[in-house]
């Protein structure tokens, strides 16, 4: 189920136990088996929570039978849930989060992110929690740098422990594709990076993680060392005309895929598309769905 859906485990049961979305049959010794309209219905409830709904509201939804017309079909629609205004829900999240940074309560933090993860799956809390709060603080940043400069360091750093923490946890249970995950030369700006990381992670790649600033020199060893499969790099900022030479030359002569991702709209990604590289964007979804696209996660081979 969680490879077909993008689901945690500990979400269906939460899901199941709080709010009898799921009603699984048991084996004898009492293990889940989900069965295809399982799989059906958790991706109709994903597509209702991205419009919006409150999972309270879902089960009663589905309980009625009275579904609105968007949710009669899948699969969920990445692009324009990213376009609108943040739910009610994700909206306390978010609001409850700000809070508790600007009181610098790390406690709260980490209580509302346990909350988020424990009902929805990590890309969403991802994209709906997580990467709203960076951009608020960071903007809020940009117009009192006098306040918000302390608010943005706390939470970026609380990130930066809570993903390094969860990174650990995650790759134990990651049985599939090997991937690189680097910064491009001379980009430092590793959170982006590590957020698409955690949620491939979750989708069982085995993320070999290398953070800011790698050279491109490097890439050859550890692909040869490393069977990876693919290497997918950030760029935040923009880069030397050689370091963007040193990329387009990886990209021809490897026969291994190269993905570009990142926030930098100053970047011409054209040169990198000509050259043969795959474009991810900034948005972990569909970055996600890109990638599994051109390198699943798991193959019939994969060891």
């Amino acid at each position: 189920m969680a490879k077909k859906t993008g689901v945690g485990t500990s979400t269906l049961r939460a899901w199941e136990r709080r709010y009898g979305l799921l009603q699984p049959q048991r084996t004898p010794k009492g293990h889940r088996v989900y069965s295809e309209e399982d799989v059906n219905r958790v991706l109709k409830i994903l597509d209702l929570v991205d419009d919006g709904h409150s999972l309270s509201g879902i089960a009663e939804m589905l309980a009625t039978g009275n579904l609105p017309p968007s949710a009669m079909s899948s699969p969920l629609n990445v692009a324009s849930s990213m376009e609108r205004e943040p739910s009610p829900v994700w909206g306390q999240f978010i609001q409850a989060t700000i809070n508790a940074t600007n009181d610098f309560n790390i406690e709260r933090i980490d209580a509302i992110f346990n909350e988020a993860s424990s009902l929805y799956p990590l890309n969403m809390v991802i994209e709906q929690l997580i990467q709203p709060t960076l951009i608020y603080l960071g903007e809020a940043w940009k117009k009192q740098p006098e306040i918000g400069i302390a608010e943005e360091h706390f939470y970026t750093s609380w990130l930066k422990n809570r993903i390094g923490a969860r990174f650990h946890h995650v790759y134990s249970l990651a049985k599939g594709a090997r991937v690189i995950c680097a910064c491009a030369p001379g980009c430092f700006h590793e959170i982006g990076l590590m957020l698409f990381s955690l949620t491939a992670l979750s989708r069982g790649y085995r993320v070999l993680y290398f953070g800011a600033d790698l050279p491109i020199n490097q890439f050859q060893h550890v692909l040869k060392r490393s069977a990876a499969r693919a290497i997918i790099l950030s760029v935040q900022n923009e880069i030397p005309e050689n370091s963007v030479n040193d990329i387009n030359h990886l990209i021809s002569t490897i026969s291994r895929p190269v993905f570009i991702g990142g926030l930098n709209q100053s970047l011409d990604e054209s040169i990198f598309e000509k050259s043969g590289g795959i474009l991810l964007g900034s948005n972990t979804s569909i970055a996600l769905q890109v990638l599994e696209k051109h390198v699943p996660a798991y193959t019939s081979t994969e060891d």
